[in-house]
């Protein structure tokens, strides 16, 4: 009889023992490093691999009228062995809306892989949270007009609250590339051309997002910081072009943002850049991905690839001659996980077979997501609020906030004469034209201003047809028939304030289409300086408000404005800040962050 009870005991000591080690990594008193290595242990290599991609909601993730997800069956085949993260999910839908999805979406997840292992929601954050509803904020760029780091931080921290909310858990942002190019579509993403400056925004931009690392567990949500490195500086402003840089400026000046954001502000993750460097792809540069950031800056986050760029060293730069060279080369170098690409890492359970050894760097790069989960709290607490994402989300605080900065943001290039402020005491006439007229530029002028002013407007012309994908200019004969209808409106007014530049269109990132992201010529576009010239013969002093993402030539416009403003892309209440900066409310005091 003790004989079989202590067989009895004994077994049940080995019972625990072996459910003790099955869940060992969801006991959150051990540290990160114990969870991960548990949970490698246990995982096979089709769960490992799933650990290292993210693919993107719009393949058909949502929620019907009654707020029940919809998940397609090739969404659910994706899903069985878990997966690292999703980019954009419930992006189209209120915060409210879109926590009922993720936590809906998480749920599925966590209950369909063996470990329950929770899912990265991923979005991106350059005015704002990329997603429907929440506070839109002005540009990067405005940001660093603004010169003012606890600004910068108040509006990152407001976006990395807004985010955890909706059920997001990281973002791809903020750019920490120095933007030196005008040519180059996406200027205005960046903090611009000087490094400290550059350097001290990232770090209060990612510290905003992180909630200090402090919030991280629960508040708000992990920054990717990126390009790595050098994106801003491709040959000739062009997208996915060459990278030309000498060891010296490397070091000195477009590194230290990126060393900056993981050595001061602990950014949760890297992402690669599209183009090469001096030759060699980023995103197979083992300089680039282990030396620097793992031997020299201790970087313990995850890499990511740009949008498909894994595959894209086969099929576009032809550094290597298969899909799976491509795939050896990024995973050696050190980049982690695969964005989107279905030809990239989704190969590597078949390329093991021949190639054991690749299980090594799988293992390192799995438990590099793994560990971004934990530190995010996402196996204690994996779902949001849906009743305080709507209550929290575009608050009074955060709305004050987004005009605060855009005030802050506007810098005044030309005032001849004392045009500006204008009077809100006299009785006149004002005139609001031009292409980059708002629906709601008028009343927000009006709001500003009192009952002495009154206001006509004319917007005349569109600078393009708005295609997102390949935007085309307007024709000239339709610009010119718009500048009519702008000059005579004009006639019957005191002043003229005038909406010109650039805009989400004109300036963007581009791609293989000749789109018109890009540009050879950094003139504004169409006809906007004779639109200008037309309006000097009323004799009437023009204001000019500049809207643009990326610096423009303006040599017509600083000849013939009395006065200059210089707006970038402010936030949603953009209109009501350029009208308190004119009628002298706040005196601006922005100064360029770009020559």
């Amino acid at each position: 009889m003790k004989k079989l009870l202590s067989f009895l005991f004994f077994t049940l000591i080995l019972s625990n023992v072996s459910v003790y080690s099955q869940t060992k990594y969801k006991n959150k008193n051990l540290t990160v490093d114990e969870r991960v290595a548990d949970l490698l242990s246990q995982m096979t290599l089709e769960e490992k691999v799933a650990q290292m991609r993210i693919f993107h909601a719009n393949l058909g993730i949502g929620i019907d009228a009654k707020n029940n997800l919809l998940l397609p069956v090739e969404i659910q085949k994706r899903l069985a062995f878990g997966i690292a993260g999703i980019k954009n999910p419930g992006e189209p839908f209120s915060p409210e809306q879109s926590a009922k999805l993720n936590n809906q979406l998480q749920e599925y997840i966590i209950k369909n892989n063996r470990f329950g292992i929770p899912a990265l929601f991923i979005t991106e954050s350059y005015n704002g949270i990329d997603a429907h509803g929440c506070t839109r904020f002005a540009r990067p760029m405005n940001m660093a007009a603004t010169w003012n780091l606890d600004l910068v931080q108040k509006v990152y921290d407001v976006e990395g609250r807004e985010a955890r909310l909706r059920g997001l858990n990281m973002t791809h942002s903020p750019e920490a590339d120095i933007a030196r190019d005008p040519r180059f579509g996406r200027m205005s993403e960046t903090f611009g051309e000087d490094t400290y400056l550059v350097t001290e925004m990232i770090v209060r931009a990612v510290k905003g997002l992180q909630g200090d690392t402090k919030g991280l567990s629960a508040t708000h949500i992990g920054a990717v910081t990126k390009h790595f490195a050098g994106y801003a500086q491709v040959a000739g402003g062009k997208n996915f072009a060459s990278i030309e840089i000498s060891p010296r400026t490397l070091i000195d000046e477009i590194f230290p943002p990126f060393q900056a954001a993981i050595q001061r502000a602990n950014t949760l993750g890297i992402m690669a850049s599209h183009g090469d460097i001096n030759g060699v792809a980023s995103h197979a540069s083992p300089y680039l991905l282990t030396e620097m950031l793992r031997n020299k800056w201790n970087f313990l986050g995850y890499t990511v690839s740009d949008s498909n760029d894994i595959n894209r060293l086969h099929s576009f730069m032809n550094v290597a001659e298969t899909a799976e060279d491509a795939v050896r080369m990024a995973l050696m170098a050190g980049m982690d996980v695969d964005l989107y690409s279905e030809i990239a890492y989704s190969l590597l359970p078949e390329m093991v077979k021949k190639e054991p050894e690749l299980i090594k760097q799988i293992d390192v790069a799995a438990g590099r997501v793994l560990r971004t989960k934990f530190i995010l709290g996402l196996f204690e607490n994996p779902y949001s609020d849906a009743k305080k994402a709507k209550e929290f989300t575009r608050n009074d605080a955060a709305i004050k906030l987004a005009e605060e900065a855009d005030l802050e943001s506007i810098i005044l290039l030309k005032n001849n004469n004392n045009t500006l402020p204008l009077s809100k005491n006299n009785t006149q006439k004002i005139a609001l034209v031009g292409p980059l007229l708002t629906k709601t530029t008028k009343d927000a002028f009006a709001s500003v201003a009192g009952s002495a002013v009154t206001f006509v407007t004319e917007k005349g012309f569109e600078l393009t047809n708005k295609a997102n994908d390949v935007p085309q200019l307007t024709s000239e004969a339709e610009s010119r028939e718009g500048i009519k209808k702008i000059v005579e409106t004009a006639k019957s007014s005191d002043k003229i304030v005038l909406f010109v530049g650039g805009d989400e269109f004109t300036s963007k990132e581009a791609f293989f289409r000749n789109a018109l992201g890009d540009r050879d010529n950094i003139d504004p576009v169409g006809l906007q300086d004779e639109l200008l010239l037309e309006l000097k013969k009323t004799g009437k002093p023009i204001i000019i408000v500049l809207k643009h993402r990326r610096t423009l030539s303006i040599n017509t416009f600083a000849a013939n404005a009395e006065a200059i403003v210089d707006c970038w892309e402010l936030s949603e209440f953009g209109d009501k800040s350029i009208a308190n900066i004119l009628f002298g409310n706040v005196c601006p005091s922005a100064k360029l962050p770009v020559t």
